[in-house]
């Protein structure tokens, strides 16, 4: 799961922990349609949090270190940024961003050449079939 998604799920189970609880029913034939209304073939659910008060409370401690850290990785972007735009401004050719501190260090990825390749040469070029035509 990538990071944004997952942020969007902890901001989501955020906003979920302050409403107040619903009844919401499942409809459909195969179950696969949830309301807020009653249906006539529908069931209703339990939203009710069935965590404890302390799971809730690392819950939101957990949301809350998140979030401070996506406030920071943005900082760093948006500096990282306005650098780059100033050194532009400035006449110099800027390098590939360079990943924030703060990110874990990526492994490189491994070049392999098929066998007995030339390392100097080209890749070959592969060209479809000519289709035939019977006469």
């Amino acid at each position: 799961m990538n990071r944004w998604a997952f942020f969007a799920l902890l901001l989501t189970g955020t906003v979920a922990l302050a409403a107040p609880p619903q009844t919401v029913y499942r409809c459909g034939p195969d179950g696969r349609v949830y309301s807020q209304t009653p249906c006539a073939d529908g069931k209703a659910l339990s939203t009710d949090d069935p965590r404890s008060a302390s799971q809730q409370k690392a819950g939101r401690e957990v949301a809350e270190r998140d979030a401070e850290q996506a406030r920071r990785l943005a900082d760093e972007r948006r500096q990282g940024e306005a650098a780059a735009k100033a050194q532009q401004a400035a006449g110099f050719k800027t390098a590939p961003a360079a990943e924030p501190a703060s990110a874990p260090p990526r492994k490189p990825k491994a070049k392999t050449a098929a066998p007995g390749a030339d390392a100097a040469m080209s890749p070959a070029m592969r060209v479809p079939a000519q289709a035939t035509t019977g006469k």
